[in-house]
């Protein structure tokens, strides 16, 4: 099998329907933003599964193009949304509003990555 170059996930990601890279833009940087509260342990914890997440995507990209089961690369997003949630009392003001905003997005990601995922899948099947 020959695998992809991951460097083209971004030349395929701009031939999408224009609000597919921007959402995809916003993600990245929502999770970055996360270096702006390196002092709290959660961001480093943020940054580090939007980083694993990243590379699992690129690895899935690898294997079998933009397909929908790209969403599998959020899968760390689950555990990570669950901790935050259930963290997220314990926080002050600019860091707790950056964690629900983040928190929203991620959901909003996860509910496509499902849908697509089941899609993938049901798809397959169907074949």
């Amino acid at each position: 099998m020959q695998l992809r170059n991951p460097f083209r996930f971004f030349v395929e990601l701009m031939q999408q329907p224009v609000w597919i890279p921007v959402w995809v833009f916003y993600l990245m940087v929502i999770n970055l933003a996360s270096v702006g509260f390196w002092h709290e342990p959660l961001a480093k914890l943020i940054f580090v599964t939007f980083m694993i997440s990243a590379m699992l995507m690129m690895s899935l990209y690898s294997r079998f193009g933009f397909e929908k089961i790209l969403g599998l690369g959020h899968i760390f997003w689950v555990p990570l949304l669950i901790y935050i949630i259930v963290r997220l009392p314990s926080f002050d003001a600019l860091f707790r509003i950056y964690l629900i905003v983040l928190s929203i997005s991620i959901a909003i990601s996860l509910v496509f990555d499902i849908a697509d995922i089941w899609k993938y899948f049901t798809n397959r099947k169907n074949t």
